[in-house]
């Protein structure tokens, strides 16, 4: 029993809570219901065909769904006003509406132009009693009073006629005729009667020609042949002479297309239906006004003190098309105007791709000068610092000769002594009564071979102490080897120091400049003889060994049985300017480095096991090698 009394006390607890959400739910939406604005815009005639009721329409809409003050509901209703020209009828027509929007609570009406206007005035207190109303397109001219009570205010325009027709009369400076185009209906009359007071200042100046009320057909038939210095004023045409139904902006373009004379016009919307142009009445100005004032009113301020807006600027506007139909020059037009539909040139259309690829040509044309520059700057250096480099090397070579300059002087007088000695036998054999005739022979080739050692001697010194460009030529490596160790020989005699030489057989030609590879083995050379020089023990040698390395290269090598080199000496060996001689520059090996990596190869260093050190530089062989190049065995120059 006490089981069933708690289950039935929480299902009736269960039961409040849902009743409560569900009448809490209710008030919630009729707060939101209550908080949604509702507007209803009346048209007076074929609403939605009508370009101009088309944009008064969704410009008003579009005003309202841009503002964060009011949700707002927008209706549009077309009257037809056309279908109930008498009061019965219009009366059955408000009824109807007031059926319809019985249930509804209307919070503003906004009647479109001056009939609407007429129908809400006579017929809101039966149907829409003390609902306010915004008025839009009621046209302000004369002394004619704008409509303002306590509950109505609204938004008029000027319709500037008189400006359209001066407009045409610049545009067509021989012009003598307008021919004006209206229909039946309750617009096109109205239009027509604001003609007709506007042409008043126009009589006698130009001749009228009154197209209104015609048939369509009849209508497109006068327009095809209008008389030389006419041009059409278009008002409105919502009903023909026969009582048919059009849309005035349809109707507009095709008498346009049928006419032989441009034709003029005053309402902003209807420009690009075939109209020239003219001083154009601003429906989109005209609209945002109307909605900024129907928010006003619907945010509670009062309509009594909302004064009527006037949209009375009329700018001159033009349809680029028809002008150039026309043969209007774009130069006559007043200042200021406003030229629209005009076809896009190709530098319209595409003036931001070009001006991007015009940049992008240009900025690449910028880079490319740079780089082209840079590379200009980076040639020139490089050329620079060759010539100082081989002018370096240039020194260096001429340090060397002038190192071994007392040497070499004997390695010339040896041959010209013997010249000398086989000269006078020669002499003496000659004087003989019977001449050993071999004996004078086996002079002179003595001499022979005394000069052409003499001349290697003195082609040697020249060529190293000549400042050439280096010119490479295919080379025997042994031959370059042997020539320098000539050159040295001399000096390293005189030091007590013996220079022998390993020269492998059938080593492959190298290509190179001979003068720069001697000068790196000369410095090879006279730096091992200097060292082993220093060193009291024996034996003092200096080995010169060519070699084919296991990678392909060839390598020619000095060692030395000198003191050697410390390892804090042997990491800076190749600086340039880094010496332990007094009176060294440091340029030696660091310009032997130079030459050997300009001839793609390489200089290393590396000390014997015993004692001493040696340098060698490796080349790669010549291409497309044809021949080898042997000395034969070793040779001891001892």
């Amino acid at each position: 029993m006490p089981h069933s009394f708690l289950s039935c006390m929480l299902a009736r607890v269960a039961f409040c809570c849902a009743l409560t959400v569900c009448i809490c739910t209710l008030h919630i939406r009729d707060g939101y219901a209550a908080a949604v604005k509702n507007v209803l815009v009346l048209f007076p005639e074929v609403a939605w065909s009508a370009p101009d009721y088309r944009t008064i329409y969704n410009s008003i809409k579009f005003v309202f769904d841009e503002t964060l003050k009011n949700e707002v509901t927008l209706f549009g209703e077309s009257l037809d006003l056309y279908l109930f020209p008498d009061e019965a009828a219009q009366q059955n027509l408000a009824d109807f509406l007031g059926k319809k929007y019985g249930n509804m609570k209307i919070d503003l009406i906004i009647p479109v132009a001056p009939s609407s206007m007429n129908f809400v005035l006579h017929t809101r207190n039966s149907i829409f009693p003390g609902i306010p109303v915004a008025y839009c397109g009621v046209v302000a001219h004369g002394n004619n009073r704008l409509e303002h009570r306590s509950d109505v205010t609204g938004t008029a325009v000027t319709l500037d006629i008189a400006g359209t027709i001066e407009l045409a009369r610049v545009l067509q400076p021989d012009l003598r005729r307008i021919a004006v185009v209206a229909g039946t209906g309750l617009v096109d009359r109205y239009m027509l009667s604001l003609f007709h007071e506007v042409f008043k200042d126009y009589e006698g100046k130009l001749e009228l020609l009154d197209l209104a009320g015609l048939p369509l057909d009849n209508l497109l038939e006068r327009v095809s042949r209008l008389p030389a210095s006419t041009v059409i004023l278009y008002l409105a045409l919502q009903r023909d002479g026969a009582g048919r139904i059009f849309s005035s902006s349809a109707v507009q373009k095709l008498v346009s297309q049928t006419a032989n004379a441009p034709l003029f016009n005053f309402i902003e919307t209807a420009l690009g239906y075939g109209s020239v142009g003219g001083r154009m009445t601003q429906i989109y100005a005209m609209s945002r006004k109307t909605a900024e004032i129907a928010l006003r009113v619907l945010s509670g301020e009062s309509i009594a003190s909302i004064e009527p807006a006037v949209i009375s600027d009329n700018p001159a506007m033009f349809d680029w098309r028809e002008l150039k139909r026309w043969g209007i020059d774009e130069s006559i037009l007043p200042s200021g105007s406003i030229i629209r539909f005009k076809a896009a040139s190709l530098w319209d259309v595409y003036r931001w791709w070009v001006i991007g690829a015009f940049s992008f040509i240009c900025l690449q044309a910028l880079l490319i000068s740079l780089l082209v520059n840079n590379l200009i700057k980076r040639k020139r250096a490089e050329e620079q610092t060759s010539k100082f480099r081989q002018q370096l090397a240039h020194m260096s070579r001429v340090s060397t000769v002038g190192q071994l300059g007392q040497n070499l002087a004997h390695e010339i007088n040896q041959p010209l002594a013997a010249i000398r000695v086989n000269a006078e036998a020669a002499q003496k054999l000659l004087e003989e009564d019977h001449p050993d005739l071999a004996e004078v022979y086996a002079a002179l080739g003595d001499i022979v071979a005394d000069t052409q050692r003499a001349r290697e001697v003195i082609v040697c010194i020249r060529n190293l102490v000549k400042n050439k460009p280096p010119k490479p030529t295919r080379l025997d490596l042994n031959r370059v080897a042997a020539e320098a160790v000539q050159v040295v020989q001399a000096d390293a005699a005189s030091k007590g120091v013996a220079i022998h030489l390993k020269l492998e057989a059938d080593l492959p030609a190298v290509d190179g400049d001979s003068v720069q590879l001697q000068q790196v083995i000369l410095n090879f050379l006279l730096n091992a003889v200097e060292s082993v020089s220093e060193n009291p023990f024996p034996p003092q040698l200096v080995t010169v060994k060519t070699a084919r390395e296991s990678d392909g290269r060839v390598s020619l090598c000095v060692s030395d049985t000198g003191p050697g080199i410390d390892p804090e000496t042997a990491k800076r060996l190749f600086e340039p300017f880094f010496t332990t001689k007094p009176q060294g520059l440091g340029l030696g090996l660091s310009i032997c480095r130079s030459i050997a990596e300009t001839h793609g190869g390489s200089l290393s260093f590396g000390s014997n096991l015993d004692r001493g050190a040696t340098f060698c530089i490796r080349l790669p062989v010549a291409s497309n090698i044809n021949a080898k190049h042997s000395t034969g065995g070793p040779i001891d120059a001892e």
